[in-house]
């Protein structure tokens, strides 16, 4: 597995929604792809959390990842996440993504049982070997699915299957953190905690996908290439400002990311139901403190060129 395939900013993309009508607003998808190109972005992480995958039915998954994948034209890697509770349903996602032209899938596993190791393994096995060549990520976000994942499985399945290529770790937990290092060398492990992203991307993470990033992809940008390059101080600088955004965002909340893209003038609509869209009270607070951090975010990594 080529590791440096995964290296770099991945952006959580939000998916562009038409509330009213239930549909996607497919003409934001190509705005939002060249902006991210524009910004040196490494490459797309589709419909995960931010991307609201599990809210949408599975032909409206299926139409965004063409969509995307026609608007990046080859030029952006994109990564798809088909997790799904019934196995077949993320194989159908999955082998549809790969034959789109994704460059890899992510699944997260099944959230509504508790489910045990031996449990797990003979799910992304068979996932695994359904998708024969197609590199696949773990996605481990146990804050929303309930059933954590862990070096120790993903070990095992790279063992047994040659296409699982590491695991998107969504992971405030640092003991297990320092055990996913362990396998940095042979693994592409993606940081999908931004407030995390300075350490881990210095003690061997390759990559980060992040929410934030679609509000200001130079930031995180900047960041990488002061991590990658050793500029410690500088990194720290952004790193602080990246924290900010979180905060910011509530955590990258997919309300506030939407709203902050709209603020921008990207026009990407509203969450899909039943997340909801803000509070007109919450609005106007929120984009006055946007507008001053994303000129000084902008201002930072000016200043670093």
């Amino acid at each position: 597995m080529n590791l440096g395939s995964f290296t770099g900013v991945w952006v959580a993309m939000i998916t562009p929604w038409d509330r009213g009508a239930g549909q996607l607003k497919r003409e934001a998808i190509p705005r939002l792809v060249d902006r991210f190109d524009a910004a040196g972005v490494r490459g797309l992480f589709l419909l995960g959390t931010t991307g609201e995958g599990t809210l949408l039915p599975s032909q409206a998954r299926m139409a965004f990842t063409e969509a995307v994948l026609k608007a990046a034209r080859g030029t952006m890697p994109v990564i798809v996440h088909v997790g799904h509770d019934r196995p077949e349903a993320a194989l159908e996602l999955a082998g549809h993504a790969a034959e789109a032209g994704a460059t890899a899938v992510a699944v997260a596993p099944p959230c509504r049982y508790r489910l045990s190791f031996d449990e797990l393994l003979a799910h992304y096995l068979k996932l695994a070997e359904g998708l024969s060549g197609t590199p696949l990520f773990l996605y481990d976000i146990p804050a929303t699915t309930g059933n954590p994942l862990g070096a120790n499985l993903l070990r095992e399945l790279a063992e047994k299957a040659p296409n699982v290529a590491g695991a998107k770790v969504s992971r405030e937990d640092w003991v297990a953190w320092e055990e996913y290092l362990e396998l940095r060398e042979k693994l592409a492990l993606l940081v999908g905690t931004d407030e995390l992203a300075f350490p881990l991307l210095t003690l061997g993470a390759c990559g980060l996908v992040s929410s934030c990033a679609n509000i200001s992809p130079e930031l995180y940008v900047s960041l990488f290439k002061a991590a990658q390059t050793g500029k410690a101080a500088r990194a720290a600088v952004l790193q602080r400002l990246v924290i900010r955004l979180c905060r910011l965002t509530r955590r990258g909340r997919v309300s506030f990311i939407k709203e902050a893209l709209n603020a921008l003038g990207q026009d990407v609509g509203e969450p899909v139901p039943p997340l909801r869209p803000l509070a007109a009270e919450e609005q106007e607070a929120f984009i006055l403190e946007l507008l001053a951090l994303v000129s000084e975010a902008e201002k930072t990594c000016e200043e670093g060129r």
